[in-house]
């Protein structure tokens, strides 16, 4: 029946030349479509590697010299970092906050980035390499809710010790699929001699939705770095992130720092502002999300065209043969052999563009067109996006021929004679 069809399809090559290059167009529009698409719902959905439910970022500021509250310097018994580390503690003092951290560089959602080399102790070669670089305290862990790679609590692997937690991601670029961070000692340089200790591996960690996990580190500095980074970097700089407790409303945090009064500032420096992290992340994925509505919809509208555009193509096709396909109905063909053999022919034709679509996938491929770095192009994501082209394809063929060949079934024989 294969060799029949085939030779249906070589005696009408003229017109069936056109509808075979229609297929391949299309079909070639469909695959870029939903490969383009596949990498970014399957990245958006990828985990995050933290968790912002409940979380605020606390903007601080100082009083500047001339301003009512301002402190001399004279009278002033304590550090800036000091007072920030005061003021922390103050809010942490709060019934309804969880936890609080400082970090530099450390809020989530932001553009303000650090990278920095990174080398093991131990090693002979060194990867030249840049790597996203955080300062943060103890407690960053938890308000973020990073967890270690196997998923337990990094805070009591962490305690009160000093030293750096490294990303998965890092720890398999650094020491291999197989290699163990943990306990090694890691510097700045090569020819430094400060190391300082891995004292945990955190599970893989993303900037935001639309993008990859990347090598990550954190650093955990004494009270005297820290007290350091807070006076070089000023007060302003410093990333102070507070998770609340279960049940807090963000309609409440006035009220709640209302209430706190006076505690809001220590000396020259105070809280200018609280920002849930959730506002910060509808901004800062604004542009990405307006972005991919607009890319959906163009799918949308390009599926909707493609949906009447191949219909009607194998309707009027089909249509055209009312004739032949009346005659074979005369002869004795039912309606099922008949629909077997307009649906074969169909779906053989678009088999014939399977060899020409591989080769422009080939193609694209070399020259590094499809989006690798979000998600690999392994064999699961070519079946997903290939085969859901072609099956598209498929039903849209066999939609577009079944209501021809349902009309053809009522003719009568002596009206499919006269048409023949």
């Amino acid at each position: 029946m294969i060799k029949h069809i085939l030779k249906i399809i070589w005696n009408q090559r003229r017109s069936n030349g056109w509808i075979f290059a229609e297929l391949l167009v299309v079909v070639g529009i469909l695959w870029v479509m939903m490969d383009s698409l596949l990498v970014d719902k399957y990245t958006y959905y990828q985990p995050l590697g933290f968790n912002i439910d409940n979380v605020y970022k606390v903007q601080l500021g100082v009083i500047m010299p001339g301003t009512s509250g301002y402190v001399e310097d004279s009278l002033l018994i304590t550090r800036q970092g000091e007072d920030v580390l005061r003021l922390v503690d103050n809010i942490r003092q709060e019934d309804k906050v969880e936890e609080v951290s400082l970090s530099h560089v450390g809020c989530v959602y932001t553009e303000n980035r650090s990278w920095s080399t990174l080398f093991r102790a131990d090693a002979d070669t060194f990867i030249k390499a840049g790597f996203r670089q955080s300062t943060v305290t103890p407690e960053y862990f938890t308000v973020l809710r990073i967890k270690e790679k196997e998923g337990k609590e990094l805070s009591p692997l962490i305690g009160q010790r000093t030293g750096i937690v490294i990303s998965a991601d890092m720890e398999r670029a650094f020491y291999g699929e197989k290699g163990s961070a943990r306990g090694q000692f890691v510097k700045y340089h090569p020819d430094s001699s400060d190391e300082m200790l891995v004292l945990a591996v955190s599970g893989s960690v993303r900037e935001s939705e639309y993008k990859e996990s990347i090598p990550f580190f954190y650093q955990i500095p004494t009270r005297e770095q820290l007290l350091g980074d807070i006076e070089e970097n000023q007060p302003q700089a410093v990333d102070c992130l507070v998770r609340m407790k279960p049940g807090f409303r963000a309609e409440d945090m006035e009220a709640l720092l209302q209430g706190m009064g006076d505690r809001l500032t220590v000396n020259n420096v105070y809280v200018s502002s609280v920002v849930p992290l959730s506002e910060m992340r509808s901004q800062i994925l604004k542009s990405r999300e307006d972005n991919m509505k607009k890319k959906t919809a163009l799918v949308g509208f390009m599926l909707i065209n493609v949906f009447f555009g191949i219909i009607g193509t194998f309707w009027l096709r089909t249509q055209a043969r009312q004739g032949e396909m009346g005659l074979r109905v005369a002869l004795g063909s039912n309606r099922r052999q008949l629909s077997r053999l307009m649906n074969l022919e169909g779906l053989i034709l678009l088999a014939l563009t399977i060899p020409f679509l591989l080769v422009f996938i080939m193609n694209m491929l070399y020259f590094d067109m499809p989006d690798t770095y979000r998600l690999p192009y392994t064999w699961w994501r070519f079946a997903a996006t290939f085969g859901g082209a072609y099956l598209l394809m498929a039903g849209m063929i066999t939609l577009g021929i079944w209501f021809p060949i349902r009309k053809t079934m009522k003719m009568k024989p002596a009206e499919a004679l006269h048409y023949e």
